[in-house]
């Protein structure tokens, strides 16, 4: 009978039933020995349970296709001993089959079931197949009789065309065609509906690749790919000064600012409450809040840095040179305590300590002395890392009416080279003729300063929770279902504020204050905090590629709108959520070129759930604000992406790619390297040239060898050793003008050929920075730099070669040669002659 069936109960009834049986099914046994294994459904018949001759009667087998004929010549009956064991028969043949199918049937056996009388089998059922040897499915679905699709059917119009022309062939009796039709208006639908497919297809096409798409969220996807990411730019910092008539702890965590609002100066208010702010047009003031300090907490601010004198020591007509690193500042003593004639106790009224932040600033003009001439551009940030209390006992000064005079007490301050002046700063001088006057005070140090970026936090936000979704499972049998199960679907939550804030943290601790307001955006990072309804915080990612199965992490993908859309795991790159879990969002809006306001814009002093009584509160920042930076345009990384990877270097191949990578270490003014073979393999020589003329210290010589490493090709051995520096002898005979002091010519030669900054801060001809590896040294360029000089006439070369060797026609040359991993060096100490001499003659002149 030709019926296929996924399902037998039949077999289990014929088991289950005394006295029924019947053959189960055939295996085929070794081919040396041609044997056939036939199981039973239950226990062998009673005609076939005793070894006995003639059991061979009541078999039969038939079949073949080349080999027939077959002969059964022995039967042997398997009794298993476990009553909850089948029996089979050992069935011995004369020879094996070919490939086709055979029968084997029981004759003359009582309570046989006719179904299972007989047994097909293969005796090649062994032979190695690529295919799967499982059956079709028995009952195949019918073929669909679909139309035949018309692909160049893409909008609304064709679509509707297409349909009109379907229904003319499957109901050629209707023809109705007024749109208040129901029939026309039910494919006016359809064609909408597939106008809208259509549209969502071709965006997804569109979407697909980078050269195409439009959303930012797809953009940014296909430039991670290639190591690219597009930024979403960052907000605005800037220093904010308090000055206040009295000390005052001021709680970071509750205080904020905002810029002067658009009303008459009478009107303005220095301090406002957060719901005063709210009332406020939206768009008529910039939010600022402090930044995160160490340790966070209270502001303590002081009077006495509201403006801090700086002390000269007696001297006058003094300033600050551009390059300076250090100053004193003039401190006050308070008498504190003492009633009647008892003197009191002598406190301090300034407390610096390190890390705090001074703005130095010009109040009043150099020439006038009328603070509106005040050079608005001779401001400057620094972060302290000295303060020393000292006194002056020369000068002293007269605290207590009455009393004897004290030192006159003073702090020694220090801060990094990094924020060393760019400009003098003038402290005193005289003033413009006739009054000629003496102008002390023209510039100040301002305390009291703050740290504050650009954007405004939120209360926290509660997020939809995960949703599930079930899968009612499938049938394993009859009866019985498959457990069901409830997954978390898709969760793309989305914030409700915009834009979201993108910032980088803090170095901790703080670095340089001029390093402070600087932000690299593609290191930024958004202001997010996530927490999920168990308590866990997950951990904004730029993405969630070197996330694991148990990192709660997400990513802030933001769409052309500027709304934010939270991004979570797959339980492989980062946890997934759990179904129904919720998640509470804290986070802050602002960011972008809008927080870039101008100095003294930072007006109004914002307090949330805390007020200020009896002391006066001023806010200004001195500083205009910077480092808002835009989110990048997407044509922007359209452009940029596709090339990003060729521009940073990963792998270190050939001796150039040695050297730029080693000279990414910002100790490094440059690196040279070369391969060196050793007789077995390649050896990467690596030269270091740090900055300033600086000696390679261990350190650095460690720290490049560490950082190179990784990036070394296989089978190169690294060797890093410090540049070398060839000391160099040059003589100059110059002649100079006439009306010129030789000496002032020769004082700017020896100038223009030191190791040192020139005014205006170019560097001098020698400058530890101006020459690195393989720079030969041009006899032209020494011409040039000299004729430069005001004064000079003619510049005569006598003497261009290394130090302490002979010369090699450098002169007649015009060059003095270096290898690739020399330095040249003239430092023109007669401590140290061994590091170049310099010797100029002048003539002419007066």
């Amino acid at each position: 009978m030709d019926l296929a069936c996924l399902v037998d109960p039949r077999r289990d009834a014929v088991r289950r039933t005394p006295g029924r049986n019947g053959l189960d099914y055939v295996e085929v046994g070794d081919h040396d020995a041609p044997t056939l294994y036939a199981w039973f459904l239950g226990k062998l018949p009673p005609e076939l349970q005793v070894n006995q001759p003639g059991l061979e009667q009541y078999l039969a087998l038939a079949g073949g296709d080349r080999i027939t004929g077959l002969r059964i010549l022995d039967v042997d009956p398997q009794v298993a001993d476990d009553p909850g064991r089948d029996d089979y028969l050992v069935i011995t043949l004369d020879r094996t089959g070919d490939f086709s199918t055979y029968t084997l049937s029981l004759v003359g056996v009582a309570n046989i079931d006719p179904r299972y009388a007989s047994a097909d089998f293969h005796f090649k059922v062994c032979c190695p197949a690529e295919v799967d040897c499982k059956g079709s499915c028995a009952c195949p679905q019918p073929e669909l009789d679909e139309p035949q699709a018309n692909y160049l059917a893409k909008d609304y119009a064709s679509f509707r065309q297409l349909l009109f022309d379907r229904l003319a062939v499957t109901m050629p009796g209707w023809t109705e065609r007024h749109v208040p039709d129901l029939g026309v208006t039910l494919v006016e639908i359809l064609a909408y509906v597939g106008d809208y497919l259509s549209y969502y297809q071709d965006a997804v096409a569109t979407e697909a690749y980078i050269g195409t798409a439009r959303q930012r969220i797809s953009m940014r996807r296909h430039a991670r790919l290639v190591d690219y990411r597009m930024h979403e730019g960052c907000n605005a910092r800037a220093w904010v000064q308090l000055q206040v008539s009295g000390q005052l702890e001021l709680p970071s965590a509750q205080t904020a600012f905002i810029t002067g609002l658009n009303v008459p100066d009478s009107l303005r208010q220095p301090m406002m409450a957060i719901e005063a702010v709210d009332r406020l047009p939206a768009g008529s003031y910039e939010f600022f809040e402090p930044l995160p300090s160490q340790p966070p907490g209270t502001l303590m601010l002081l009077p006495a840095h509201n403006s801090i004198a700086f002390y000269t020591w007696g001297r006058r007509e003094c300033c600050l040179l551009a390059g300076a690193t250090s100053a004193t500042l003039l401190d006050q003593w308070i008498v504190t305590g003492g009633d009647g004639d008892a003197e009191g106790t002598l406190t301090r009224a300034l407390a610096l300590q390190v890390g705090d932040v001074l703005v130095f600033e010009e109040v009043i003009g150099a020439k006038t002395g009328n603070p509106d001439d005040a050079d608005p551009s001779r401001r400057w940030a620094v972060r302290l890392t000295s303060v020393e209390a000292s006194e002056d006992s020369l000068y002293p000064q007269v605290v207590q009416e009455g009393a004897d005079s004290v030192a006159t007490p003073v702090v020694e301050i220090a801060w990094a080279v990094d924020d060393a002046l760019p400009f003098p700063l003038c402290l005193s001088t005289l003033g413009a003729a006739p009054d000629c006057a003496y102008l002390v005070g023209i510039s100040v140090a301002r305390g009291n300063i703050l740290l504050v970026d650009h954007g405004r936090t939120l209360p926290p936000e509660p997020l939809p929770p995960v949703p599930g979704v079930t899968d009612a499972g499938c049938c394993d049998c009859e009866g019985q279902p498959r457990d069901v199960s409830t997954q978390a679907g898709r969760y793309r939550p989305t914030l409700a504020q915009a834009p979201l804030l993108f910032a980088q943290p803090l170095p901790q601790p703080p670095g340089a204050a001029a390093q402070s307001l600087t932000q690299d955006p593609r290191a930024a990072v958004p202001a997010l905090a996530l927490i999920d309804s168990d308590g866990q915080a997950w951990t904004p990612q730029a993405d969630l590629l070197a996330s694991v199965a148990d990192d709660r992490d997400c990513v802030a993908e933001i769409d052309n709108e500027g709304v934010a859309h939270l991004r979570f795991g797959d339980g492989e790159l980062g946890r997934a959520p759990t179904v129904d879990s919720s998640f509470s969002a804290s986070y802050r809006i602002g960011g972008g070129t809008a927080g870039n306001v101008g100095a003294e814009a930072i007006s109004v002093l914002v307090l949330s759930d805390f007020s200020v009584s009896g002391v006066t509160v001023t806010v200004r920042n001195p500083l205009p604000a910077f480092g808002g930076i835009a989110p990048e345009p997407i044509d922007d990384a359209r452009m940029f992406a596709p090339l990003a990877f060729r521009q940073q270097i990963e792998r270190a191949i050939t001796a150039a790619d040695y050297a730029e990578i080693a000279g990414r270490n910002p100790l490094l003014q440059r690196a040279a390297a070369q391969l060196a073979w050793t007789g077995s393999w390649y050896e990467a020589d690596v030269a270091l040239d740090p900055l300033g003329g600086a000696p390679s210290s261990p350190e650095l010589l460690q720290a490049v060898a560490g950082q190179l490493y990784r990036y070394r090709r296989m089978g190169h051995d690294l060797h890093i050793l410090p540049g070398v520096r060839v000391p160099l002898t040059l003589s100059l005979d110059v002649c100079a003008l006439p009306g010129y002091e030789r000496g002032h010519v020769k004082a700017a030669l020896l100038a223009r050929f030191g190791t040192g900054l020139l005014p205006g801060g170019q560097r001098a001809f020698f400058h530890p920075d101006a020459l690195s590896f393989g720079e030969s040294v041009f006899l032209s360029q020494v011409i040039a730099a000299a004729q430069a000089v005001p004064g000079v006439q003619c510049v005569q070369v006598t003497a261009f070669h290394r130090c302490f060797e002979p010369a090699r026609h450098e002169i007649d040359d015009g060059v003095l040669p270096l290898a690739a991993n020399e330095i040249a060096q003239l430092e023109n100490d007669p401590d140290h002659p061994e590091r170049g001499q310099l010797s100029i003659r002048v003539a002419g002149g007066r």
